[in-house]
């Protein structure tokens, strides 16, 4: 297949990465950046076209912004503010991997009120590595991959806990409290017991937190935060631990087939279930089964 003419290193095109568009979701976007640029392109200006983060995963760069410049590398996380301006090199080596998060501005407001963000929404342009930012990042890399969309409830969950996560390091760094946590009020038990209600009713759908936020009248970080609070477990975590136990069930009453159990249950994926079964369950789907009609026959 023929190529066309080779850019010029001076020509800003030939320094662009290649973004690669993995989930879209109502409030979150998220793509990957794969730039192949290196010491002889030329640095360029651009400019955040929206609030993001973005997340290191292969490769280094220089990332100039806010009158300073920061060495990122992999687990680095890159902040960026509407419309603020910045320029990227690579001084130091050829390409970088990066995951980046798209977030709509009611998502970012709501998430810079509930961790109490002063001034701007980002106090700083860049993080270094956090083991804990970079294994949520690893994890969302991965469920974006599968370019299953049934995992639409895992990416939000995910892409929300990094964002809570960013910013409560941040906060952390710059020295600005988090939003104090009083104990669940009658008005919160209330909430929450209405969005763990909700979830169970529709525990078999592709939910998103903003359905179940949206249903209590409140937005996804603060329901989030009330959530974790009242039960000590997020709403996604309780949605997967909702479907495992019905599967635990329905394992024990019936011979419907694993695969077919699984995707009755909600998992859209057998391998994700089956995973996520012997995590929590400690056994796999068919030795729980085994183990159960074992049991039942010695009872006769």
């Amino acid at each position: 297949m023929a190529e066309g003419p080779t850019p010029s290193r001076a020509d800003p095109a030939a320094a662009r990465p290649r973004v690669e568009l993995l989930a879209e979701l109502p409030d979150i976007t998220v793509t990957r950046h794969v730039c192949h640029a290196g010491p002889r392109d030329r640095p360029f200006p651009e400019q955040h076209r929206q609030a993001s983060l973005a997340f290191v995963l292969a490769g280094s760069f220089c990332y100039r912004c806010r009158d300073r410049t920061h060495a990122l590398v992999a687990g680095s996380v890159l902040l960026g503010e509407v419309d603020e301006a910045f320029v990227c090199s690579h001084e130091h080596g050829v390409g970088d991997v990066c995951l980046s998060l798209a977030l709509s501005e009611s998502l970012l407001a709501a998430a810079a009120s509930a961790h109490a963000a002063p001034g701007r929404l980002f106090a700083a342009p860049a993080l270094a590595p956090r083991p804990r930012i970079s294994a949520l990042a690893r994890a969302l890399a991965a469920a974006t991959d599968s370019r299953d969309r049934t995992r639409a409830p895992e990416i939000e969950a995910l892409a929300l806990a990094l964002t809570a996560e960013v910013l409560g390091e941040l906060s952390l760094q710059t020295g600005s409290p988090r939003s104090p946590r009083p104990g669940a009020s009658a008005s919160d038990r209330e909430r929450a017991v209405a969005g763990a209600r909700f979830i169970a009713e529709r525990a078999t759908e592709p939910l998103l937190l903003r359905d179940v936020a949206g249903h209590v009248g409140l937005s996804p970080f603060h329901f989030l935060r009330l959530f974790r609070a009242v039960f000590g477990v997020t709403p996604h975590q309780y949605l997967v631990r909702t479907r495992v136990e019905r599967a635990a069930a329905r394992l024990c009453e019936s011979e419907v087939p694993v695969t077919e159990l699984a995707f009755e249950v909600g998992f859209g994926d057998l391998s994700n279930f089956v995973r996520t079964f012997h995590r929590l369950v400690g056994l796999s789907p068919g030795r729980w089964r085994q183990r159960h009609h074992i049991r039942k026959i010695r009872q006769v």
